[in-house]
């Protein structure tokens, strides 16, 4: 497999990985919680290297997810005292957090070979090299790192698939979800875990800062066209694979970060999107036609 190749499949696979739970993320308005999540993932990532001294262990896995757990059951009991209002629960937790991480990066693994700029866009083309492939049978099969994030990927699409009727009813109507006795607590819970182990695995890729926008951007340009929740699922796995192809091939072109491109173009996209539909918003008002608020997605 050729170089140019493996980036192009490690980038999209990333791209995909990212939007899946990102759509969920989109619909419960916690879009704001990956921001959260990648940043507190730091410390338990340069703890599990630390501990394991590779950023492929498991232990590093199981410490940086660990750790996205952390915040979103230490912000929801802030929460619940009722002491503080808002989002300020969560703004209170992962600063702190990150800023340990940064701390232990640049001091205990100064010698280390992880940047603080890897920390913050990733690195495709890193992961993508030799070095890092798998050679099976002596047939290269591609980027160890895409075959992790490719297992992230189907393992949360086989937990999307069996938790469906849960996750779609609560996602819309969580008062609903839980008079019916459905288990809303404990699926909330895996999608937490599922959300903050993505973060992790993208880590290598795109970075603890670009990884919101691939998880989130995707999701939150198919809402503003999708009716159903499938159709926003479809369109979000879309819109992440072409935009992660093309962001690679412009990055390639003009020798750019790869996910940096990526996440650029991604904002891009949804700008032209946001633009064509508020002016067309516009003139139907200006016609005289009555245009339906709210949310457009349902659950059907």
């Amino acid at each position: 497999m050729g170089f140019i190749t493996a980036v192009a499949l490690l980038a999209i696979v990333s791209g995909l990985t990212c939007a899946l739970p990102g759509t969920f993320l989109v619909l419960r308005h916690q879009s704001m919680l990956v921001e959260a999540m990648s940043h507190t993932v730091l410390p338990g990532i340069v703890i599990g290297v630390l501990i394991s001294g590779s950023t492929y262990s498991p232990i590093m896995i199981v410490t940086a997810t660990s750790m996205g757990i952390i915040v979103v059951l230490g912000a929801h009991w802030i929460q619940k005292t009722g002491l503080v209002v808002g989002d300020a629960n969560q703004g209170l937790i992962f600063p702190v957090l990150f800023a340990i991480g940064v701390l232990i990066l640049s001091t205990t693994l100064s010698q280390v070979h992880i940047s603080e700029e890897t920390v913050l866009a990733g690195d495709i083309n890193l992961m993508a090299l030799e070095p890092e492939r798998i050679i099976l049978n002596g047939i290269d099969i591609g980027p160890r790192m895409m075959w992790i994030m490719l297992s992230v990927f189907l393992s949360g699409a086989a937990l999307m698939a069996i938790a469906y009727p849960v996750l779609k009813i609560s996602t819309f109507d969580p008062v609903l979800a839980e008079s019916m006795g459905l288990p809303v607590k404990i699926v909330d819970f895996v999608l937490m875990i599922w959300t903050s182990l993505t973060v992790v695995v993208a880590f290598n890729t795109v970075g603890a800062i670009l990884v919101v926008a691939l998880m989130i951007v995707p999701p939150a340009t198919a809402l503003l066209v999708a009716k159903t929740l499938p159709h926003m699922l479809a369109i979000s796995l879309g819109l992440a694979s072409i935009t992660a192809l093309i962001g690679f091939y412009i990055a390639l072109q003009f020798d750019l970060g790869t996910a940096s491109t990526m996440a650029t173009f991604n904002g891009i996209v949804f700008l032209a999107f946001f633009i064509f539909l508020k002016r067309r918003r516009q003139n139907v008002i200006d016609e005289g036609h009555h245009e339906p608020k709210g949310m457009a997605v349902h659950a059907h």
